[in-house]
């Protein structure tokens, strides 16, 4: 069996560089990343359709008899006007000497407009389904709606930490799987729900349960690639998220239909369990829990697939591995399984997480990491709801919000790759504030204000895609997944608050602007001082990531 001493000597980026950077095994391990990539993020977002809320107005009992239009003549006497226009949730009480056949008559004479009283009928847009028209949820009932974003956010928040567990105790594949088996199986369920707490329980459950198969994978791909070409293999994953949430949107725009769009988008994930057989275990996480021989095997499976050539050095590492571990096997007499034999004069390590707590270094970095995450999602899923609110289509809106993100993603690939992590990340948050800022001195100018809410939008979208790929590199292999998940719960905290930056806004115009840029801008300048890693190999150990 190999000892501690011989594990050491396995150089893991010896072998990543010297099996190549673009052979068959990853186009192949990437190619179904992708998928799973673009598989997940059309579920991301997709509460903004679900439970969006959609026109509606009051019914006025005397008048849609035989009509629910929605912007009917008889409003003008019949409804109040607010800011917003005709209110959704009062409307003009008849005169009380009206009665017998006139109380049917819809005639401007017969409404009070002194007195007003809460509508208990609601006529909606008839050419869209959400849960609100068809759950009756309007006027003191619409709070429901933006809870679902909330409780999606916090069942992605568990999640963080169950597939951040899991994958780094049980291993990345493992924990990929059935968080995709979970969101299939709980989406579809969702889709068939009959009534509202039926739904939102679902709501929590899938998301808590389901939602991590995209960081995993994302962080599965990254540690089967060799350090020059890291940025370029992390490319493609986050394009092909954006394509997923531009997905959605088509979607959304065809279907109309809350039900109808769940179950378009989840049966896919049932494909993915395919995977079991399609994507190795990661070889950095064998090799951190001491199972060598696992991973010399899926080297050498790569190797071959590759058709490579190794250096003497890298060939008699991989034999020496392979034929150790075959020598323990083929022995009768020793009854320890493969990968959990002992040996007696080396001394138990000590617990990974209370290394990590010792380190003022590591704490401070978390720290650092996790505020950026807050910001970048906070910003980032206020922006995409605030989406469907700006003038024009909605649907359009939303996709063009996307599209705006591709050439976002290959410009923050160049450029952290010619000027480091760390300056890209600083640049994006701090533009992004600018733009928000100025969002608020343009008011009333369409034009205008599509413009800089695109300029936010590309820049928090160039945040988001560093922070992901910036907190992956900064960590141990021992506790990446754990780390990158817990960073990662502070940022859907921003997530749970930043349906709530809609209704601030109905009360003080522009206030969630005003917000995002206080999230950002402090980000932006605190960023500064985590340690940069362009051209530096992923860390394996404490003392690694300690160093960089």
């Amino acid at each position: 069996m190999l000892e501690e001493t011989d594990q050491q000597k396995f150089d893991l980026n010896l072998i990543l560089e010297q099996i190549g950077p673009f052979g068959k095994f990853q186009f192949k391990l990437f190619s179904l990343i992708c998928i799973s990539s673009f598989v997940a993020s059309t579920n991301f977002l997709l509460f903004i359709f679900t439970a969006r809320e959609i026109d509606y107005r009051c019914k006025i009992p005397q008048c849609d008899t035989n009509s629910s239009i929605i912007d009917a003549s008889y409003l003008n006497f019949t409804v109040p006007v607010d800011q917003n226009g005709f209110s959704k949730c009062i409307k003009y009480q008849t005169y009380s000497n009206i009665s017998g056949e006139l109380e049917d008559q819809c005639y401007p004479s017969f409404f009070n407009p002194n007195q007003v009283e809460s509508c208990s009928e609601f006529i909606y847009q008839d050419d869209e389904v959400t849960i609100q028209n068809e759950w009756d949820l309007g006027c003191s009932e619409d709070w429901k709606l933006s809870l679902v974003g909330t409780v999606n956010n916090i069942g992605q928040l568990v999640c963080l930490l169950l597939a951040g567990y899991f994958s780094d105790r049980f291993g990345r594949q493992k924990a990929f799987l059935w968080s995709v088996l979970f969101a299939a199986f709980l989406g579809l369920i969702r889709s068939f729900s009959t009534n509202y707490i039926m739904f939102i329980i679902l709501e929590f459950l899938e998301p808590a349960l389901g939602s991590g198969f995209f960081s995993i994978g994302f962080v599965l791909g990254m540690e089967h690639i060799g350090t020059s070409k890291r940025v370029f293999w992390a490319f493609f994953p986050t394009v092909f998220c954006v394509f997923g949430v531009a997905g959605l949107g088509v979607t959304a725009m065809l279907t109309k239909n809350w039900r109808l769009l769940m179950r378009i988008l989840y049966v896919p994930s049932f494909f993915l369990a395919s995977y079991r057989w399609l994507i190795p275990e990661s070889t950095r996480w064998l090799i951190s829990k001491n199972k060598i021989f696992d991973a010399a095997k899926i080297f050498a499976s790569i190797v071959k697939l590759n058709q490579t050539e190794l250096t003497m050095e890298a060939k008699d590492m991989l034999n020496q591995a392979l034929n150790e571990e075959t020598s323990v096997k083929l022995n009768k007499e020793v009854h320890c399984k493969r990968s959990t034999n002992r040996n007696p004069s080396i001394k138990p390590k000590e617990n990974k997480l209370k290394t990590f707590l010792k380190s003022r270094k590591m704490v401070l970095r978390f720290i650092n990491c996790s505020l950026s995450w807050t910001a970048t999602l906070f910003v980032f899923t206020g922006l995409s709801m605030t989406s469907v609110f700006l003038d024009g289509d909605i649907y359009v809106n939303f996709i063009l919000m996307c599209v705006i993100g591709i050439p976002g993603c290959m410009l923050t690939f160049w450029l952290m790759d010619k000027f480091g992590r760390r300056r890209v990340l600083s640049f994006s948050y701090l533009a992004c504030g600018a733009a928000c800022i100025a969002f608020v001195f343009f008011k009333g100018n369409t034009v205008a204000l599509q413009i800089l809410f695109l300029i936010a939008k590309f820049t928090v979208g160039m945040s988001y895609t560093t922070i992901n790929f910036f907190t992956a590199e900064l960590f141990p292999t021992e506790l990446r997944q754990s780390l990158h998940g817990w960073c990662s719960v502070f940022g859907h905290i921003g997530s749970i608050l930043a349906p709530f930056t809609l209704y601030l806004a109905k009360y003080m115009e522009s206030m969630d602007m005003i917000l995002f840029a206080a999230f950002v801008i402090p980000a932006g300048i605190f960023i500064l001082y985590a340690p940069e890693t362009r051209n530096k190999p992923l860390p394996d150990t404490m003392q690694e990531a300690e160093n960089l």
